[in-house]
């Protein structure tokens, strides 16, 4: 209750998940919390550290709820955390809660190649990192520049792909960071080549 007067509409006690994942399965949350920006995540993980269980919740497309309720708080990052841009012609910054297939037609617009298998992945860029998504020979790690990270403590860090291991469907991280955002670089190409190649993957 008093989380809840706090954040005011941002959290919601005893939250049906059901509506938060692809399959519509799964049962309630003792606290839902969406994040409106980092300061006011980072002032959330303060005031539930060591307090509550945490699950992060991204696109829900890989993820299936028990209909047993969640102990613990599960956050939602807002659409401010939904941010692309470019860094340079070759290097793209995007936010954990960008769609995967938004990022492959922005890279496709700004003629980058790399990035056309993303238009297969139903998902957001925080779990395909977390995940190394990939298909067709594909994967997210090969692409990675550096990643922002928070964690559970509220703090802020930063990894090269040197630094974190990748393996299939995985990776080293474990789930006391939040990914925030990521560079990726690709290869500047032919707009309407990397299309073609967008076309091929999805058909």
């Amino acid at each position: 209750k008093e989380l809840s007067q706090e954040f005011n509409d941002n959290l919601k006690l005893d939250y049906d998940l059901k509506k938060k994942n692809w399959f519509n399965i799964g049962g309630k949350t003792k606290i839902y919390y969406k994040a409106e920006n980092l300061k006011e995540l980072i002032k959330f993980l303060k005031k539930t550290q060591n307090r509550e269980k945490i699950f992060i919740l991204g696109g829900g497309s890989n993820l299936l709820i028990t209909d047993k309720k969640f102990d613990g708080a599960v956050i939602k990052l807002s659409k401010n955390f939904n941010n692309i841009s470019l860094l340079n012609e070759e290097i793209i910054i995007a936010g954990s809660s960008v769609v995967d297939k938004s990022l492959s037609e922005f890279a496709m617009k700004n003629s980058i190649g790399g990035f056309e298998f993303l238009s297969c992945i139903p998902g957001t860029i925080g779990g395909t990192i977390t995940m190394n998504s990939g298909c067709y020979g594909y994967s997210i790690s090969k692409y990675i520049v550096s990643i922002e990270t928070l964690s559970l403590k509220g703090e802020l860090k930063s990894f090269n792909p040197n630094q974190v291991k990748f393996f299939y469907r995985g990776c080293s991280f474990g789930e006391d960071l939040i990914i925030l955002s990521v560079k990726l670089k690709g290869k500047i190409g032919i707009k309407e080549k990397i299309k073609e190649k967008q076309n091929k993957f999805i058909e």
